[in-house]
């Protein structure tokens, strides 16, 4: 094969190739918690961390999109000083993975309801700063003690939406 093929097929690559294999960079973000009562921020952490590794395992991981660490994310928001229990919080955190070259975020939220946890979760593209209206988990029902079991329809309903 001579260089100018090797250079020929090089340039095929980059140009015809490379950009189907183009990766959204995905950030998952602590949820929400619209209850405000401290006792239940630590669901906002593990709700988060249930969902990055849930996504881990998707087949698109990798393929059509990559998920940033979270310690990456952690480390993004503690750079910024920022504290959850700051009313300016909700609009800091994304200026702090704005830093990290997102191309899209995952957030959800979630409230109690009597005995039952109501929970959301969405998709937003970082270039509009809005949410995808169709690929988003809403009114997400569960108990206190089986909430984490919304996680696999959280990402059946979102998974078309990071590619």
């Amino acid at each position: 094969m001579t260089i100018h093929r090797i250079i020929g097929v090089l340039v095929y690559i980059t140009v015809a190739v490379a950009p189907g294999f183009a990766q959204q960079r995905i950030a998952v973000l602590p949820f929400r918690n619209m209850d405000h009562d401290i006792k239940y921020n630590v669901w906002s952490i593990e709700m988060a961390d249930s969902l990055h590794k849930a996504l881990l395992a998707t087949p698109g991981h990798g393929v059509d999109f990559v998920l940033v660490p979270s310690d990456s994310i952690e480390l993004a928001i503690t750079e910024l000083n920022l504290d959850p229990m700051n009313p300016q919080y909700e609009s800091d955190i994304w200026k702090a993975i704005r830093l990290l070259n997102v191309t899209k975020a995952v957030q959800g939220n979630f409230q109690l309801r009597d005995e039952r946890v109501l929970i959301n979760c969405y998709v937003y593209d970082m270039s509009t700063m809005l949410s995808d209206n169709v690929n988003q988990a809403k009114d997400l029902f569960k108990s206190k003690t089986t909430y984490l079991e919304t996680i696999r329809p959280i990402v059946k309903r979102i998974y078309p939406g990071l590619k």
